[in-house]
């Protein structure tokens, strides 16, 4: 039994470290494509932020990830609360 309670805090470790990992990653491509597309309006005579950085695709796989990262981040916490405590 405690082999299993040993494994089941690794996978909540795994979890929130991923969680986390995915939620960075996901506001790093969305900032990514929003800044570019924003320093290419930027360059032309319009000067409006365009409706693709807020809506286009690179935004929406950056808002996907991070999304993903924050289910992570909530199952590890879930995980956490359901798991009796750990004693060393």
């Amino acid at each position: 039994m405690a082999l299993i309670l040993d494994a089941a805090w690794h996978v909540q470790k795994v979890l929130s470290l991923a969680g986390l990992a995915f939620a960075l990653m996901g506001v790093s491509i969305f900032g990514w494509h929003f800044v570019s597309l924003n320093a290419q309006a930027a360059r032309s005579d319009s000067g409006s932020i365009p409706e693709d950085s807020w809506r286009g695709p690179g935004a929406k796989l950056g808002l996907r990830i991070f999304a993903g990262g924050v289910i992570l981040a909530i199952a590890s916490m879930a995980l956490s609360a359901m798991l009796p405590g750990r004693y060393y």
